[in-house]
Parts: structure tokens; C-alpha cells; sequence
């Protein structure tokens, strides 16, 4: 039927032009009335052949979209504790892997019998040079009082002074020496610094503390929290923020629920991949190491957005067929974002409110006329007189 409505809108155009064109060579003007019938009528069946096309608009539009990612589990903060004590044999060991500890609660000790022999012999040591500091004191004191008698000369008397400062200091070394001492004996019991889950030990009872090349004694997992370090495409990164919901999967098939905790703030130039922190409830199941897969929610308020049906893709890049006021078809190139549904994201393109083509794009061209229509909507008449 269509076709035989192009085929007569055809003949009557054709009829018309022949029409008027016998008048002319006659030399005969057409009248009036004949030229404004024959006008009507090309137009007539020039809108009979404008092809009905259905449009869409860009508008804003809030996009929501489920973000997948894998990732690790890994501690969220890690203590270490180990020594810097070199030399002594491990006497106890006082807690295991997977064992809670308290902020400086005893984990294992070093045997400081040879130390508490030394700090012995240190004390004695710092007695007799106070015993003897004193003495000198004491000589100083008197030939100072003796010199203002004159009965002591000046140079005996800066002798005895001498002689005083230097007991003096000998006496402050000795009492030095001990107190290092006795902050290594405090050292000899290693503490937890932080209370937590005790991830890894290393160290066993008689084994030589040995600082230099020894890994940490002990792993400690801060307040035992666990959380998972995803891995995100640039293009997801974006539509993440802190404290954003997210549905951590683990291998066991058990889902926990977690938040964003920390969003990276810069992606690997080689991978194209950023990273983002999901906080966890304490959960001793919970293994850091283990693969885990995260679902976020993420959600884009008022995005500018369009069809995806109504996007153009060529060698050149994905467009948009807009249409005009004047029914007119014009190709603009667009850059687009995430997808969510029916819809996808305009990051360049034309203004929101503005029409496109929804369906059929492809079979467009620029400068084309069209007759657009809504959902719901008989198609439009052509704009009068476009070409």
C-alpha cells in the first residue's frame, strides 16, 4: 500500500510539471488558480514521500549500575614484632597463629640470665666510681677552703678540680652503662604492640635472636580487621565513593556486606586498573590472601543520557542522528560513558531536551527530512517548504 501511495505521489508530481510546462511552451501563462493547484500538489506529494521516523530525547536521568570486581583479602592494618636484641636464646613462646592478644600482652621471651649477670657486674662497677667521685669531691671542697686561707696554692687547687669532673663523669658512663642495660633486660619479653589476630610466627623456643637478617617474630592483624583490596577499570573507578555498599563474595560462596573504605587516587598506567578498599566486620573465617569478588551499587544523580538503540557507530566513532526544529537530520558525533538498562551515558554530546533519532539512525543522512514522532504520538507533518 505504501508503495503504491510513492508510486501516485510520483505521477501526480510528474502530471503537474508536464502540465505546466505544455502551458509555457504554448506561451500560455498558467492562470492562477492552476499554478497554486499544481504547487499544492507537489508539496502534498512531497510530504507523502518524507519518510515517518520515531525520535527520542537526551534528558537527565539517574543511573544506577551494579559494578563487579575481584580482588584479595588482605589486613587491613599489620603490626609486626620482632627484636632488636641480638644474640640470646629464646626461652618461651607464649601465643600461636590465630591465638586474639591485648595491646602488650607477653608473646615470647629471651633469656637474659647472661644479662643480669653483666647488669651485676655494672652496678658494682657504678658504685665504686660514685664512691670514688665522692672522694674527690670531698678533696676539692677542702683545698678550695684551704686556698682562700692561703694556705693552698692556685695550681694545686685546679688539679683537685680536675681530678673531681673526671670521677664525675666516670661516674655518670657507669650509670649509663646500666641503664641500657636495664632497658634491654625490658626488651628481653616481646609484647604485642596492638591489640589483634596473631596472623604469622616464626619464631621457636631456642632459636638466636638475631635482628639483622630474622623476618618479624610475629604478625599481628590490627583489631583482626580484614578487608578486600579490588581491582576496578579506570571507567568503574569513577562511579565508586567512600562508603558505598558493597557485597563481598567469598570463596566459599558466603557474602558478607561491607563499605568503600578508600578509593585510590591514581590507576596503573600499564593495567588501567585502580584500586578500592572494602571494609569488613570481623569475621574470624575471614583469610587474608583468599580471593574474594565484590559487587558494588553505584549510583550517578542526573547523568545527561540517551537510548543506546539511538547511538551510531562508524570508523569514526559513535554519533547521534539530531533532529532539528525544521524536521532536518543532522549527524554529531557524541563520547559516551557507562551504560545502565536501555540507557547510556553522554559525557560530549548535544544538551538534554534536545531530539535525536531513536531507531534507524543507520539509515539516515545529513540534510535528510524526516516526519519524527514520540511514543504515543501521531508523526509530525514535514516542516513547510524543507528540501
Amino acid at each position: 500500500m505504501h508503495k503504491r501511495t510513492k508510486i501516485a505521489s510520483a505521477a501526480v508530481i510528474t502530471g503537474a510539471g508536464v502540465l505546466w510546462l505544455g502551458l509555457a511552451a504554448c506561451g500560455q501563462k498558467p492562470a492562477p488558480a492552476e499554478e497554486a493547484a499544481a504547487a499544492e500538489a507537489t508539496v502534498a506529494a512531497s510530504n507523502d514521500l518524507t519518510q515517518a521516523m520515531r525520535i527520542t530525547r537526551i534528558e537527565n536521568r539517574d543511573m544506577a549500575d551494579e559494578v563487579v570486581a575481584t580482588g584479595r583479602l588482605v589486613v587491613r592494618e599489620e603490626a609486626a614484632v620482632g627484636t632488636e636484641l641480638s644474640g640470646y636464646r629464646v626461652a618461651a613462646v607464649y601465643v600461636d597463629e590465630g591465638d586474639w592478644v591485648k595491646q602488650g600482652q607477653p608473646m615470647a621471651k629471651l633469656d637474659d640470665t647472661l644479662l643480669q649477670a653483666q647488669i651485676a657486674q655494672a652496678e658494682a662497677t657504678l658504685a665504686t666510681q660514685k664512691a670514688n667521685w665522692d672522694f674527690k669531691k670531698n678533696q676539692f671542697e677542702r683545698a678550695a677552703m684551704l686556698e682562700k686561707e692561703g694556705a693552698f696554692s692556685k695550681e694545686l687547687l685546679e688539679q683537685r678540680r680536675a681530678e673531681s669532673a673526671g670521677a664525675e663523669a666516670s661516674w655518670m658512663a657507669a650509670q649509663a652503662a646500666v641503664n641500657e642495660m636495664k632497658v634491654r633486660q625490658s626488651r628481653m619479653t616481646l609484647r604485642a604492640p596492638v591489640a589483634g589476630s596473631v596472623l604469622q610466627r616464626t619464631i621457636r623456643p631456642g632459636d638466636i635472636s638475631s635482628p639483622a637478617t630474622a623476618a618479624p617474630y610475629f604478625r599481628i592483624a590490627r583489631d583482626g580487621l580484614i578487608e578486600v583490596d579490588a581491582e576496578l577499570p579506570d571507567a568503574k573507578l569513577g562511579l565508586i565513593k567512600e562508603g558505598t555498599g558493597a557485597a563481598v563474595t567469598l570463596t566459599t560462596g558466603e557474602t558478607l556486606q561491607g563499605k568503600v573504605r578508600f578509593v585510590s587516587p591514581r590507576v596503573d598506567a600499564n593495567t588501567s586498573l585502580g584500586r578500592a578498599r572494602i571494609a569488613l566486620p570481623y569475621n574470624k573465617a575471614l583469610r587474608p590472601g583468599s580471593f574474594a569478588q565484590t559487587r558494588f551499587n553505584s549510583a550517578a544523580n542526573g547523568v545527561v543520557s540517551v537510548l543506546a538503540s539511538a547511538v551510531r557507530y562508524q570508523a569514526g566513532g559513535p554519533s547521534l542522528m539530531l533532529v532539528g526544529d525544521d524536521n532536518r537530520v543532522k549527524q554529531v558525533p557524541v563520547k559516551l560513558g557507562e551504560r545502565a538498562g536501555d540507557y547510556v551515558q553522554l559525557v560530549e554530546g548535544p544538551p538534554a531536551g534536545s531530539r535525536v533519532l531513536a531507531v534507524g539512525a543507520s539509515f539516515s543522512l545529513d540534510g535528510d527530512v524526516i516526519k519524527p514522532f514520540e511514543d504515543g504520538a501521531a508523526p509530525a507533518a514535514a516542516a513547510p517548504g524543507a528540501q
